[in-house]
């Protein structure tokens, strides 16, 4: 339901002669008011709502309501940046459950308890709680002997556990040993085999994972490798798509960087300086200011170390090298997640993203050029059908305005002969010959 339809609903329910309906409806709107807040005067109303509810649904009459509603007001002001008034309401809640609500809502008010002691700099507080929902989760008639998920019958009790772990991870990297950090590494694998594959908990919890794995390499860890951070961060862009969790993802972009960068085989350099500088086009910079700027001092790192080893080729220039060399199935990879994103933009920009693309393709030996065009022509036909038009169009210009047309243009037909078959290949040579392409 809307926040609309939520405000209507309170309207309709009689302070006077319903005053219990009216105060579960009361609460219902404040909670969807905290989630969608934009404002701190946002927080402010549902506040006053929920202090309205708690004088109506007391801890004397009605715990359990009253500890929801606690826990509703503890998140308004951990919205409103007040952690120490979150924390004591979280308790208070939790207190009010614990022997009265269902074992799945006890163990949330634990989390929130432990999340609570960590955001407040009590991480070992913080710890101590969240063992104590992951005790109780596994105990519970659905739950499991293993800390996996593999066992649990209860989609809820999976979800439960899979955020006690992510959070009692993070609480222990904050503590920063080295022993910390190797449990906390162990709390994120159980977190991801916990949770669904395809849920943004399991991303993020990828993401811990390669954190705090790339973290240990950087300590000289003889347990992992740079090359398990990026699996884990790779694992984590799996779920977290540009399109659907564009923040995250960039994040998740900047971190596979500094892993390719920390991990230095062949082509690792071109492989960061992509990755950066996909996550520099997702971030605002008004919005995520400081993320943006640290992608920004990356890239400017990569580019200067890349120009030591191969100066005087540009950015482009050394991703359409890593794409010639690298294997074909990385190679399709890589251009599939381009053209994606090049796909989300304006016309403008998709234009430009592909001009950029494909003009540094067209400057390979003729070799390396012909084994990227396949590929590029092989997974634009999976792609949205203006992407194609707009590439062909972009392919014809850029023939064009070469100093080897003739020869770049055989490539291209000998290309589309070998690649496509039937009607993909009359269609992407009318495309061709419409933006002024002559087959040779």
């Amino acid at each position: 339901m809307t926040v609309e339809d939520l405000e209507a609903a309170l309207s309709a329910v009689s302070l006077a002669g319903a005053p219990d309906d009216w105060a579960l409806a009361a609460y219902r709107l404040a909670v969807a008011r905290s989630e969608a807040a934009g404002r701190p005067e946002d927080f402010d109303q549902a506040l006053e709502l929920l202090d309205k509810a708690s004088r109506i649904l007391t801890a004397d009459r009605a715990p359990v309501e009253h500890g929801r509603i606690l826990t509703a007001a503890a998140n308004c002001h951990r919205g409103g940046g007040r952690a120490r008034t979150a924390l004591d309401l979280f308790d208070r809640a939790a207190d009010l459950l614990a022997s009265r609500a269902p074992v799945n809502e006890h163990a949330g008010a634990l989390i929130n308890v432990g999340l609570a002691r960590c955001e407040a700099g009590q991480p070992e507080a913080g710890i101590e709680t969240l063992n104590r929902a992951i005790d109780l989760i596994m105990a519970s008639p659905g739950g499991s002997v293993s800390e996996n998920g593999d066992d649990l019958e209860d989609d809820e009790a999976s979800r439960l556990l899979g955020a006690a772990l992510i959070n009692r991870a993070q609480a222990k990297q904050a503590l920063g040993q080295d022993g910390d950090l190797d449990s906390a590494v162990d709390d994120y694998q159980a977190a991801v085999a916990a949770l669904p594959a395809s849920s943004l908990q399991a991303g993020m919890a990828a993401h811990g994972l390669g954190a705090a794995v790339l973290e240990l390499c950087r300590r000289g860890s003889a347990r992992w490798g740079a090359h398990d951070a990026v699996g884990a961060f790779e694992q984590s862009l799996s779920v977290l798509g540009h399109t659907s969790f564009p923040f995250h993802h960039a994040v998740a972009r900047h971190s596979l960087a500094l892993a390719y960068e920390a991990r230095g085989q062949p082509g690792d350099l071109a492989r960061a300086l992509n990755s950066a500088h996909a996550a520099i086009a997702v971030f605002d910079p008004r919005l995520h200011a400081t993320h943006w700027r640290t992608a920004h001092a990356t890239l400017a790192r990569l580019e200067a170390e890349l120009d030591r080893g191969d100066p005087g080729t540009n950015r482009a220039g050394h991703v359409a090298r890593l794409l010639a060399a690298t294997a074909e199935t990385e190679r399709e990879q890589l251009l599939r997640d381009r053209l994606l994103r090049a796909a989300s933009l304006p016309p403008t920009g998709m234009g430009a993203d592909l001009d950029s693309l494909i003009g540094s393709l067209a400057d390979l030996d003729l070799d390396g050029y012909r084994r990227v065009l396949r590929s590029l022509i092989g997974v634009l036909m999976e792609l949205p059908d203006r992407l194609l038009e707009t590439a062909c169009a972009t392919v014809c210009q850029v023939h064009t305005e070469h100093d080897s047309t003739e020869v770049l243009d055989e490539t291209l037909d000998s290309v589309i002969s070998d690649r496509l078959f039937g009607p993909q290949r009359v269609r992407v040579r009318d495309l061709l010959e419409a933006n002024g392409w002559v087959r040779p």
